[in-house]
């Protein structure tokens, strides 16, 4: 009986974590103005765990990301790899899934331990919609500091998947 308890809370656990993801990362990547450049940055991005499908274009100045599903990657340890390939990466286009919170006035949506906060931009329209739980959205995230990498994020939602 104990051991059947400890498997019901172990599926439990493992499913909110896949509750909870990246989904597609489109990353704005600066400093990149040669090919070799661009092919580094790609490989460099392949060799992450938890990503389908990376390109990287030197014209749109980007890397696309496609993430595999229940990946457990965050998006600091992506900008993180950008800035490994001696880049800068500071805005990015997101797709993701996971639990939208409102703390005090202001709504949060928790991903893979890092926090995405809901910026005062979005507009209001998708605001009425929000309701805690489960939540899949797109939005525009914006990281003003590029000095310092954390976990924590605002995010202005476009829609509501």
């Amino acid at each position: 009986m104990k051991r059947l308890g400890i498997i019901a809370l172990l599926t439990i656990f493992s499913l909110s974590g896949a509750m909870a993801q990246l989904i597609k990362v489109d990353q704005e990547v600066f400093g990149m103005d040669c090919a070799p450049c661009a092919y580094g940055l790609e490989r460099g991005l392949k060799k992450m765990d938890g990503l389908e499908k990376v390109q990287v274009s030197l014209n749109d100045g980007k890397a696309y990301l496609k993430l595999a599903a229940d990946n457990e990657l965050t998006l600091q340890k992506i900008q993180q790899e950008v800035k490994n390939n001696g880049f800068s990466a500071r805005n990015a286009k997101v797709t993701l899934k996971g639990e939208l919170l409102k703390e005090g006035n202001e709504w949060r949506i928790k991903v893979n331990g890092e926090t995405f906060k809901v910026s005062d931009d979005t507009s209001g329209d998708i605001l009425t919609k929000f309701k805690p739980g489960k939540i899949r959205v797109k939005g525009w995230v914006r990281d003003e500091e590029d000095g310092s990498l954390d976990n924590f994020w605002k995010i202005k939602i476009n829609e509501i998947l």
